[in-house]
């Protein structure tokens, strides 16, 4: 018997010795601390990045160029925000671009906050896209920073899928049940096999 066999084996007597109910509901258990995981990783990987001031830009082109930005109105969110866990100003501003353009736009993740109003804040922009229509503004920042920014992006994806695919997994075991699911499994291996 190989291993597979016997992990399923297993899954499948714990699941009969505790009866379908209680066998089910604790298959929904597992999709409930997968989405629980879900929620509470993407949470954290945001805080995290809300602490990166940039424009995410990684390479060298598109170019940064050099901005002013004045700060308007600020709104704070939180505990709990789509910046992650914690407090985090939301401004409006208008920057004035190297070359002449005033563009309203506001900012996330307290890159500034009300105390930078009444003065100049140094920026900057980088567009992408067609015509370069796609703009994102931020302070200075070491490209180093964006780099591990985009990684922690690669990382937070990887894991959003994994879990998805875990609840759904889970799911499919809560409605069928533990055994008619690796009956399918199985069926669906030998079947593939001889393709």
């Amino acid at each position: 018997m190989d291993e597979t066999a016997r992990l399923q084996g297993k899954q499948i007597a714990a699941y009969e010795r505790r009866g379908p109910f209680w066998g089910r509901l604790r298959q929904f258990a597992a999709v409930v601390a997968f989405a629980v995981g879900l929620v509470g990783a993407t949470l954290v990987l945001d805080t995290v990045a809300s602490f990166y001031p940039g424009t995410g830009a990684v390479k060298s082109t598109p170019a940064q160029r050099p901005a002013e930005a004045t700060v308007n109105d600020c709104r704070r969110v939180g505990p709990v925000s789509g910046d992650g866990f914690g407090f985090w100003w939301h401004c409006a501003v208008t920057v004035r671009t190297d070359d002449g353009r005033e563009v309203r736009t506001v900012v996330r993740h307290s890159t500034v906050t009300p105390d930078d109003r009444g003065e100049p804040v140094e920026f900057r922009e980088v567009c992408h896209g067609k015509g370069n229509t796609d703009c994102r503004y931020g302070r200075p920042a070491w490209r180093i920073w964006a780099l591990a920014l985009a990684a922690l992006g690669m990382v937070r994806t990887g894991l959003v899928v994994l879990l998805l695919i875990l609840m759904g997994v889970y799911l499919l075991r809560t409605v069928v049940g533990v055994p008619r699911y690796y009956a399918w499994v199985n069926r669906r291996g030998r079947s593939g096999r001889w393709r």
